[in-house]
């Protein structure tokens, strides 16, 4: 009687959602390379002949800007460890009308590549209608606005969970024998149809189980919070987060002798952070803001991230939060997006994301088939 309910939950639940996760996980399985095709397709304006004299970084901050036609990089103008690697930025804007729709709800999008030896704007790049961040808004809110598609994705997501733990009760061999365990464990691949159909299903999810959990967990934490406080929990043992007071920083205004706080911040920041990737800078806003910094201490992934705060007047350093200083809690939160898509284990991990992304839409296909060849039988 229990697995009788257990099969009914399954069935129905599957066949609610089944199209949504198909989607999520095509578009998950296409998203995993994102950077390495966007780094292979880009190639040609991703580097730069290096040479033994550069702009400051107020000239190229000036010239990206201009290039992207906004007076202040919102997200900052990334420079790089690599003297091979042109600078960039990117502006995004939403519409001042809410949308229903993905394409509606942004109003810019661009990337812009700058040589910072001659200045030269290598390319400006619509993000908008690049395939990846098409394919990304699918994923993201099946290309409904975020209000709209990202819950029926999240509660979608939620049942898939819901599916793999019923799942694990469905596969469950009644006896444990040697028979049993073949049935449960092995592919009958010269079977006929039905039998490779049941097994595709029922084996390949008893295997991808574990691994296709954590990726549909991690990617719940942009719709609930609860998430974030469970992986702090799994890094500390503390369920709650840490009351940390948010420490303001100001710039003192004043005269300065140094000419460009801002090359002496780019300095200053890679003095502290000599083997980072790439760092980005934030001019700052009115008398007292400071001049910010994001660092990236690898290019492949996002989770190694520490923030730095400059006076800027001088450019000296006024507030660092260093990633290394983190507790395991709050690294293991910064490292989700790493997770979700498989680079916390550089390329073989996204290989296996990959995988797992396909067996987990192939799932609700065998699923669907295995309803509608019963339904089709009891018919006749």
């Amino acid at each position: 009687m229990f697995k009788k309910a257990i099969l009914f939950l399954h069935r129905w639940l599957g066949l609610i959602t089944g199209a949504v996760v198909l989607i999520l996980s095509i578009t998950g399985a296409i998203f995993v390379f994102q950077k390495e095709f966007t780094h292979w397709l880009r190639h040609d304006v991703m580097y730069v002949e290096a040479e033994t004299q550069r702009l400051s970084v107020e000239e190229m901050y000036g010239l990206t800007a201009d290039a992207l036609e906004v007076d202040r990089l919102s997200y900052g103008l990334t420079t790089y460890k690599d003297p091979g690697r042109s600078w960039t930025a990117f502006s995004f804007t939403r519409p001042d009308e809410p949308s229903w729709t993905y394409f509606g709800s942004i109003e810019e999008y661009k990337t812009a590549y700058l040589n910072p030896y001659s200045g030269e704007v290598l390319t400006i790049i619509d993000e908008e209608k690049d395939f990846f961040q098409i394919v990304k808004g699918i994923h993201w809110s099946l290309l409904l606005s975020t209000p709209i598609g990202q819950p029926i994705v999240a509660w979608s997501t939620v049942i898939f969970l819901v599916l793999l733990i019923t799942g694990m009760v469905l596969w469950w061999p009644k006896k444990w024998n040697k028979n049993g365990r073949k049935r449960s464990f092995n592919i009958s691949w010269k079977s006929k149809w039905r039998r490779l159909n049941y097994d595709l299903h029922n084996v390949l999810g008893f295997y991808s189980l574990i691994l296709a959990f954590v990726i549909g967990f991690t990617g719940l934490y942009w719709a609930f919070p609860m998430v974030q406080k469970t992986l702090h929990f799994i890094g500390t043992g503390e369920y709650s987060m840490p009351q940390t007071e948010q420490e303001v920083v100001q710039s003192v205004v004043g005269d300065s002798s140094v000419d460009s706080p801002l090359e002496a911040a780019y300095r200053n920041a890679w003095d502290r952070f000599p083997d980072a990737d790439n760092i980005s800078f934030i001019r700052p806003a009115g008398t007292t803001g400071v001049i910010r910094a994001i660092v990236r201490g690898d290019d492949k992934t996002y989770y190694e991230k520490s923030e730095m705060a400059f006076d800027r007047y001088t450019g000296e350093i006024v507030h660092v939060d260093d990633y290394d200083e983190k507790n395991r809690g709050e690294k293991l939160i910064a490292m989700n997006y790493d997770i979700h898509v498989g680079a916390i284990g550089g390329i073989p991990g996204k290989i296996l994301a990959f995988l797992l992304c396909i067996v987990s839409g192939s799932l609700p296909v065998t699923g669907f088939i295995m309803w509608w060849d019963k339904r089709k039988r009891n018919g006749k």
